[in-house]
């Protein structure tokens, strides 16, 4: 499996990657989907993550987050573009009633859905994707159907043209 073009995206945009890291009840944290596609051919929906960010999920997704029905993360990873620099991790965390889903894949064994939706932004804007992150993701779970995932590549579009492509003045970095 060669790593595609998409790793990383476009150098010159803010945001690298939206993801889906949803529990599974018997392989833990694994990533559900991608945009855009981490690899060559997997449409946005393997698991398999380059190495340097092997650890994502359980970033993303963290030990004892049942514990509370929403929250948000804040994580770094080692850059993929640039060896030496870091990228920043925003996730924001929810779970729901399995009951309450339209849609219920037959992996789905327990009362509780527990998914986050995480940006990997080149920029650490954390306030500025967090206030839009959690709206993203309240309006996934909303959906009640973790299928569709348009909301999620829209996300991606609209934040890298609405975010600064840098923060060269510093302001923005430390706005939320």
């Amino acid at each position: 499996m060669s790593v595609s073009p998409a790793v990383g995206g476009c150098c010159d945009t803010p945001i690298i990657h939206v993801f889906v890291i949803g529990f599974h009840h018997k392989k833990g944290c694994v990533v559900e989907y991608s945009y855009p596609p981490l690899f060559d051919g997997d449409n946005g929906k393997g698991s398999d993550l380059p190495e340097p960010w092997k650890h994502l999920p359980t970033l993303a997704l963290p030990d004892g987050a049942h514990n509370y029905e929403q929250d948000t993360i804040y994580f770094h990873l080692p850059s993929l573009e640039k060896p030496h620099q870091t990228v920043y991790g925003i996730s924001c965390y929810r779970q729901m009633n399995a009951q309450n889903l339209i849609r219920r894949s037959s992996d789905i064994t327990r009362e509780t859905v527990q998914k986050s939706v995480c940006v990997i932004s080149r920029i650490p804007l954390y306030g500025l994707i967090q206030a839009k992150l959690e709206l993203i993701t309240h309006a996934y779970f909303d959906e009640r159907d973790f299928s569709k995932v348009s909301l999620l590549e829209e996300t991606f579009k609209n934040l890298n043209s609405s975010l600064p492509k840098d923060f060269s003045d510093g302001q923005q970095a430390f706005l939320g």
